[in-house]
């Protein structure tokens, strides 16, 4: 039985996969069933890529915003010497 999509949108995950357990007994896997598991690993690792990516500039920024101080406050000392 399939369900629409707001009860499948409530449906909890751990629920969610033991729906997906029980339809390997009664059903045949074709080619899209692995290609769309390698598709969803693929977005997973590009996720955890981008998010790396975004930490990295945000702790990149961070230091250029502390070395644009450290040149601020040298510039400054050495207009006033």
């Amino acid at each position: 039985m399939s369900k629409n999509i707001e009860q499948l949108r409530n449906t909890p995950d751990d629920d969610l996969v033991k729906e997906h357990d029980e339809l390997p007994k009664h059903t045949a896997v074709g080619v899209n069933y692995y290609l769309s598991e390698l598709d969803r690993r693929e977005r997973n690792r590009a996720m955890k890529a981008t998010e790396n990516l975004a930490r990295n500039a945000y702790r990149l920024s961070w230091a250029n915003t502390i070395m644009a101080g450290v040149a601020a406050v040298a510039a400054i000392i050495a207009l006033l010497k």
